[in-house]
């Protein structure tokens, strides 16, 4: 391994699916030889920090401004973007060589941010460039409605270029670039430890405890709200009530439709560690995508960061996402289920019905979940993978 730099939204070690993935896929690696360059409004974890924080200028719109004046804003955001982007350039490039970098990761999501890493390059060419691509950038854009213009995609495309090593996040993903963008592709994602599966898969107690573990946004909003929807019917018909516990932090657009439904909990976020202790005592472990078009890609090529936690704790998988994500073809890979790829009220209810009658539950062993851990979220085998491309 040599000197290397991270450019990115998020260091190594954030409180995020981004952060969790840096730590584990950096996890061996050198510590005075690791820096992460970011906003420095973004704080890595105290007890999950790897390598040294590179804080840069971090331009946003004031919260006092609120959100239907943010067009009004605009000029003055993009005026201290591009006072930010010459900062940064100067500052990493004088780090650059004092540090002695020889790798330059970067892992494209705010497009000033993605410029500045390109400014860097552009002035160490030698620097050896690894790209990381964790969310589909356009469909990122398409998402939260940004535009994808010819601009930022010269910017996708000059990175591609300028790349030794590229990664994504699905094998899916890696495929589609290879198809559109040319030049080889590798595949990195989070991980875990080689699991001991717990003694029970699917039993449902007498509480029918549901979990999602992660946040609620555009990427699985209208999964979450119909599933959510379904649940609130079967409340509302049967004694035996079932408990919809959402343990992430929802986005404020979307709070008042589940706070109206019968059973949802709204729990916010919590350490990692409880989490996890967490997922565990579930009776069934919710796992969905979006099916809505303007979050398509994201979820054709995205896999969601707990997805090896998930399948860590020996709990019942719900995988509910479309048929031809990343996510859903991992399941059908491995013949993970119960699976479901529709929002459709009445399929959606007979799962329900199913689910907590235990008639056809159809849920997979443990020998299946065995199997894609160790072929595709060993985090050993993860790590020294990915760390190879920093020799």
């Amino acid at each position: 391994m040599a000197p290397t730099l991270v450019i990115a939204d998020y260091p190594v070690g954030f409180a995020s699916g981004f952060g969790e993935t840096l730590f584990n896929l950096f996890e061996g690696f050198r510590e005075d030889y690791l820096w992460s360059a970011h906003p420095k409004r973004n704080i890595p974890v105290a007890n999950k920090r790897r390598g040294q924080s590179v804080e840069l200028p971090s331009p946003q719109r004031p919260s006092a401004i609120p959100q239907s004046l943010a067009l009004g804003y605009y000029p003055f955001l993009k005026a201290q973007q591009f006072a930010a982007w010459r900062a940064s350039i100067t500052r990493l490039s004088k780090f650059v060589t004092e540090k002695s970098i020889q790798n330059l990761l970067v892992i494209p999501v705010s497009p000033w941010l993605l410029s500045v890493a390109l400014g860097v390059h552009r002035r160490h060419p030698d620097l050896k460039l690894i790209l990381f691509v964790m969310d589909d950038w356009q469909g990122h854009h398409e998402s939260f409605g940004l535009p994808f213009s010819m601009r930022r995609q010269r910017l996708l495309k000059e990175v591609i270029e300028r790349a030794a090593v590229r990664f994504a996040v699905s094998v899916e993903m890696a495929r589609h670039y290879e198809d559109y963008y040319g030049h080889d592709w590798s595949v990195a994602h989070n991980g875990i430890d080689a699991p001991s599966l717990a003694t029970s898969n699917g039993c449902v107690s007498s509480t029918r405890n549901v979990l999602l573990a992660g946040d609620v946004n555009v990427f699985r909003f209208d999964a979450v709200l119909a599933f959510g929807q379904a649940i609130d019917r079967y409340n509302r018909r049967n004694r035996n009530q079932i408990s919809f516990t959402i343990l992430g932090d929802v986005a404020a657009e979307y709070r008042a439709q589940l706070d109206d439904l019968e059973g949802v909990v709204l729990s916010g976020r919590t350490s990692h560690e409880r989490c996890l202790d967490t997922m565990k005592t579930a009776d069934l472990l919710y796992l969905p995508l979006a099916f809505a078009e303007r979050a398509s890609r994201i979820a054709l090529y995205s896999l969601p960061t707990k997805l090896p936690e998930y399948l860590s704790t020996g709990r019942a998988v719900f995988f509910h996402a479309p048929r031809e994500s990343a996510l859903y073809q991992v399941a059908e890979r491995y013949d993970l289920k119960p699976r479901l790829a529709t929002t459709d009220d009445m399929e959606l209810d007979s799962f329900v019905e199913k689910w907590t009658s235990q008639i056809d539950p159809d849920f997979s062993g443990f020998a299946n979940a065995r199997e894609a851990l160790s072929r595709e979220f060993d985090k050993q085998k993860l790590a020294v993978s990915f760390q190879r491309a920093f020799d």
